[in-house]
């Protein structure tokens, strides 16, 4: 049946052609699709299931040509994770390269299709729809190319076509949310969430955390809103609404990334409202000045450095044939007004 299955969604990966991937910014970013003309004749040899121990995908020390597929490359996180690759590509002997996904599953599609015919040896993923791509994702893993998932993994029932996922672990981030309203109001409050982007890996898993987090717990969720894209502007108009609609009930909010964080303090200071408990997730600049300021009481934060030096290494391993782990969770930190000073300050 999954042989059939993955027979289907092969055909259907291979209608989208081999269009232009996005263009991207910064020193080796691509500014046009590779051609089918200049595709290699053979794809990569076969890539290492996820397990502990592979055979090689490519000779062993060969230089490996690598392909960076972000949602959108005017993510700062996503900027920021290239441009520490590209600082660090040449310690473990590659050749790293970004396509812009536009935040556009079909962009992100055609780059990885695209580079497959263009024979990398692995790709670095991280669609704005998990969903999506995946017909593609089984195409390159077909082909032989090493599948690294970046800080958003495919469902679980897909997992065996990626080897690897490099990030931390979004479920435990919401969870962490969830248990620092629980310590501010061990008697209870009244909170709104404003969410990611809908349907992205991120925001499902930090909505689920948060929710199974809150289990028992006295909190009350009085409303939740997911964004059509990770925009402050929205999150802002999202909470200017809930403010219209709760009033002072609101005590507290959970939005799920930082930057989205500072959309709602600009409503509540347009409102004139002052003391809710804010909590959100990334630990991004703006995040740490936040809480610095006071107007962000938790930023739970992932370290963008570690995740994206770690899947150049367990790319490496795989690569070579030696051990690694499938799933690297990198470890999140508690950022609050007691800490924030001793922390490096994030630089995207």
């Amino acid at each position: 049946m999954k042989k059939k299955l993955m027979a289907t969604v092969l055909a259907a990966s291979l209608a989208f052609g081999l269009a232009a991937c996005g263009s991207a910014a910064g020193g080796d970013t691509a500014s046009e699709a590779p051609s089918e003309e200049s595709a290699e004749e053979a794809p990569a040899e076969e890539a290492p299931a996820a397990e502990d121990t592979a055979e090689p995908a490519a000779e062993a020390g060969k230089t490996l040509k690598v392909a960076y597929i972000p949602n959108s490359m005017s993510n700062e996180m996503n900027a920021y994770g290239y441009k520490i690759m590209e600082e660090h590509q040449g310690d473990y002997n590659m050749e790293v390269t970004a396509f812009d996904g536009q935040y556009d599953s079909q962009t992100e599609t055609a780059a990885i299709t695209n580079c497959i015919g263009q024979g990398y040896d692995a790709m670095i993923l991280c669609p704005s729809d998990i969903n999506a791509v995946i017909p593609a994702v089984m195409q390159a893993k077909e082909a032989g190319i090493i599948v690294a998932m970046y800080s958003a993994d495919l469902p679980e029932e897909y997992r065996e076509y990626r080897d690897i996922f490099v990030g931390v672990d979004d479920t435990e981030a919401g969870k962490n949310a969830a248990k620092a309203f629980i310590d501010r109001f061990p008697d209870g409050a009244k909170v709104i969430e404003v969410g990611g982007t809908a349907g992205t890996d991120a925001q499902i898993r930090r909505h689920d955390g948060f929710n199974a987090g809150l289990e028992g717990s006295k909190i009350e969720v009085l409303d939740y809103q997911a964004t059509e894209s990770w925009s402050s502007n929205e999150t802002m108009d999202i909470t200017q609404d809930m403010i219209v609609k709760y009033g002072d009930e609101i005590q507290g909010i959970f939005c799920h990334w930082d930057g989205g964080a500072t959309g709602c303090i600009e409503a509540l200071k347009n409102a004139g409202i002052e003391g809710t408990y804010i909590v959100a997730i990334d630990g991004s600049r703006s995040g740490f000045d936040q809480v610095k300021d006071g107007t962000q009481n938790v930023c739970i934060s992932q370290n963008v450095v570690n995740i994206s030096l770690k899947a150049l290494e367990v790319i490496r391993s795989a690569a070579d044939g030696g051990d690694f782990e499938a799933e690297n969770y990198v470890p999140l930190d508690m950022v609050t007004s007691d800490n924030v000073e001793e922390l490096p300050y994030p630089e995207w």
